[in-house]
């Protein structure tokens, strides 16, 4: 569970949340150059909130990374998974949101 106070760190063992999200993502599959991988909103959902959730900045990288992954989703697929790490989507064009 999320920090109360820093949302970023584990309630429980004051770690960074980021090592324990990733035991959740599957990284068993094996990657085909030929092979054109389908990409699932819950997936894309995992990936963003270790980006998004908690944070009011998106690094450059990292956003042009998230952009891939949204341009192949539905936009209501796309505000559900920003709504739900409190994001708009007008502060995610953007890159970061306004206080």
């Amino acid at each position: 569970q999320p920090g109360k106070i820093n949302l970023r760190t584990c309630d429980q063992c004051k770690h960074g949340w980021v090592a324990h999200a990733l035991d959740k993502l599957s990284t068993q599959h094996l990657y085909h150059p030929t092979q054109v991988e389908i990409v699932q909103s819950n997936v894309v959902f995992d990936i963003s909130s270790l980006m998004l959730y908690g944070t009011q900045a998106v690094p450059v990288r990292l956003k042009i990374l998230l952009d891939r992954l949204f341009s192949v989703l539905k936009q209501e697929e796309v505000l559900h998974i920003l709504h739900g790490l409190g994001w708009t989507l007008r502060d995610y064009v953007r890159g970061y949101i306004l206080q």
